[in-house]
């Protein structure tokens, strides 16, 4: 839920003087009316700018293929995201832009690479972009545990997704961002309700070692510690990474996880991973001193239902099971993603399971489902503050 807050008195005093005692002495009303009418809405602040942290493991960077061409047929291998577009526009036809006369989309871009800035006036991409809908990201770092967004801009498919060799690739950004940005604005005028992701991902990664939270004890993962300076620091920086929004409020809305793999090539690890994912949710939300920060889980479901060794099962049952905390009720969702899993090849891209064959359709609904069950998880959170308030 929205609200408008005032700007500072002394402003409003300014406004007041600057045109309140001449309107007061008018013995015109529609004038008094019409100024009343315009400091309101000088006194009233932009909606804030809604920040998602995404975090993760190889699946969260993204595997999916944007597009992948059979080398036999030089046709779209199915499941790409080009072929969804094509052979299902009801549900996927919205990730297309038309291209105007000059083979440009006219939409402005702001987008940056190893610390340089570039600004667009168009995106020269067929590929539709959400004005509404930021995204940041540690792009293709690797191993590299700087602080810091490397890639930044508005959200289309494909951008902050894939390794450093990579291209045409999409992760859950794409779902997520979809999901959260077409609530936030439904109904509201001009899209202003702006949203940011800040993904913030590296491909092998698990939660009992690298992402390991520190009240599991022992020595604090890196990349845990990598992940908190990184909010830290994006959220300080936002008016130099987006200048056009520095003027909202910055406003830390949620924490998406999808992680899960690694620890379940372990036994030890995947024995620990409920004990290790409750304390990450809640060192997460102590070291952003932010104890109710809505927490999505979307669980490692790459084999469907299918026969699996134990520690895989141990690891998919933890994340469906810490949601279900006492401590946890109305702020912790998590989404089993195992109905999201497809074929090998030919049905899908590849027979990588462990990236979900690099089906597009499956990167999709994984952002989708995790998207909306963060908003549930918002709407609860500022519905109580509302309640509390009144």
């Amino acid at each position: 839920m929205m609200s408008c807050h005032a700007l500072s008195l002394a402003l409003i005093l300014s406004l007041l003087g600057a045109g309140g005692v001449a309107a007061a002495s008018s013995e015109n009303s529609n004038n008094n009316e019409q100024l009343f009418q315009q400091q309101q809405l000088l006194i009233r602040e932009k909606p804030p700018l809604r920040v998602f942290v995404l975090v993760g493991q190889s699946n969260m960077v993204g595997h999916g293929s944007r597009s992948a061409l059979d080398e036999s047929t030089g046709q779209q291998k199915n499941a790409t995201l080009e072929w969804l577009v094509a052979n299902a526009p009801d549900r996927f036809g919205m990730l297309k832009q038309e291209l105007g006369e000059s083979g440009e989309v006219g939409v402005e871009v702001r987008a940056g690479k190893s610390g340089k800035t570039k600004k667009k006036s168009s995106q020269k991409s067929e590929w539709a972009i959400r004005p509404d809908v930021f995204i940041a990201c540690n792009s293709r770092a690797l191993d590299d545990l700087s602080p810091r967004v490397t890639t930044y801009g508005n959200l289309y498919a494909g951008l902050c997704a894939g390794d450093p060799d990579q291209k045409d690739q999409v992760g859950p950004e794409l779902g997520f961002g979809w999901a959260v940005g077409d609530a936030f604005n439904r109904g509201v005028a001009d899209n202003d309700n702006k949203v940011l992701l800040l993904k913030i991902a590296w491909g092998g990664k698990s939660l009992a070692v690298d992402f390991r939270p520190p009240s599991s004890g022992g020595t604090t993962g890196p990349f845990y510690e990598s992940v908190i300076a990184n909010v830290k620091n994006t959220m300080t920086n936002i008016a130099h990474i987006f200048p056009n929004e520095s003027d909202r409020p910055v406003q830390l809305s949620g924490f998406a996880w999808h992680q899960g793999w690694n620890d379940g090539c372990n036994d030890t690890m995947a024995a620990e991973y409920e004990y290790n994912l409750a304390n990450l949710i809640r060192d997460v939300r102590k070291d952003l001193n932010m104890p109710d920060l809505p927490f999505a889980i979307a669980g490692t479901g790459m084999k469907g239902y299918s026969k699996q060794p134990t520690r895989r099962e141990d690891v998919i049952n933890a994340e469906l099971k810490v949601a279900k905390y006492p401590e946890f009720k109305g702020g912790v969702a998590s989404v089993d993603t195992r109905p999201f899993a497809r074929g090998p090849a030919p049905a899908s891209p590849t027979d990588f399971g462990y990236h979900w064959m690099c089906n597009a359709e499956s990167y999709w609904l994984i952002g989708q489902s995790l998207g909306k069950s963060m908003v549930d998880l918002v709407n609860h959170r500022e519905e109580g503050q509302v309640t509390e308030e009144s």
